[in-house]
């Protein structure tokens, strides 16, 4: 099984460079590497087709976003196992070995690794996705201790930071939607996926390792208004009517909630008008990608074949 590594990265040359030096130590070789650069304003590119020419370098001609940047190296790949790896993840030698392994011997479509933080190998930072029936994504065992950690073979989607799919994922449920900018953009991927039928695995031996908000240096108001925003685009395009209904009241609280911490992120930065003109710029954000939402909700949910209460069943609550 080929497999096609795509590498989005903006202006963060010497996390790509350790990214890339960690792919060339790994036990799988048949691989091929793209590296999608978003219009860096360092020498990012440069760099890559100096030191590594065996690799695809694309070169965006403006900065697009995430999503941008990974579908169009999606696109230019050939393999029939697809991973994508952000800029900022380091893997252990047997990585791909192990990843490339599970696709074989299982008849899932997405498959997540163990991410542990760089700095704190013995934490994690992800063991695949959930997705909570109030519409929240989450990251397993988000800084939870490894040690003792209870993993689950089944997950209900993956972190495009580090994950492998098999390439028809991207053909039947389409790739990302640059809507969604970056956070929660995956996880509409997984759910798009999983409304196909398609299923996704933890492999727990496959290892990588994060830096962690490396690409927004961990600017928390950023973060937590982009999230807020992404919630309603996710919930109105991908969660079924019968379980809308049904988690309607959950769904609510959680939209409540979050923009709760939208106000007290944005207060803590510069007080009580500031805040209200960020949640006030939230919500004109929602207004404008709520036709998108809505037009990609028909499209979706008329190509899902799994029953409501088989999606329901991977759901948590």
């Amino acid at each position: 099984m080929r497999v096609s590594v795509i590498i989005p990265t903006w202006n963060q040359r010497n996390l790509l460079l350790d990214c890339l030096e960690s792919l060339e130590e790994q036990t799988f070789r048949d691989a091929e590497i793209t590296v999608v650069d978003d219009a860096s304003p360092d020498d990012t590119a440069d760099i890559v087709a100096a030191r590594y020419p065996a690799a695809r370098l694309i070169r965006q001609a403006e900065n697009q976003g995430f999503c941008a940047a990974v579908n169009a190296g999606i696109r230019a790949s050939t393999g029939n196992l697809v991973l994508l790896l952000n800029d900022d993840m380091t893997l252990a030698p047997d990585f791909l070995e192990r990843l490339v392994h599970a696709a074989e011997a299982s008849g899932a479509a997405m498959f997540a690794p163990l991410i542990l933080w760089r700095d704190e190998a013995q934490t994690i930072y992800g063991a695949g996705d959930r997705q909570r029936a109030n519409g929240r994504p989450e990251s397993i065992g988000f800084r939870r201790p490894l040690q003792g950690f209870a993993f689950s073979s089944e997950v209900f989607g993956v972190c495009a930071g580090a994950a492998l799919y098999r390439r028809e994922v991207f053909e039947r449920a389409g790739l990302f939607d640059p809507a969604f900018n970056i956070y929660f953009s995956d996880s509409d991927l997984s759910f798009r996926a999983r409304l196909g039928g398609f299923g996704a695995r933890f492999v727990r031996e496959a290892v990588a390792y994060h830096v962690g908000s490396a690409g927004l240096f961990g600017r928390t108001l950023k973060r937590t208004r982009q999230c807020y925003v992404n919630h309603m685009v996710l919930v109105v395009k991908d969660m079924p009517a019968g379980l809308l209904l049904r988690h309607g009241p959950a769904i609510a609280a959680e939209r409540l909630h979050q923009a709760r911490r939208v106000f007290s992120a944005a207060r803590t930065d510069g007080g009580a008008v500031y805040a209200g003109r960020v949640l006030f710029g939230a919500w004109c954000s929602m207004l404008r990608l709520l036709p998108h939402a809505w037009r990609e909700r028909r499209r979706i949910q008329r190509a899902r074949t799994v029953s409501l209460d088989a999606l329901e069943a991977v759901l948590t609550r």
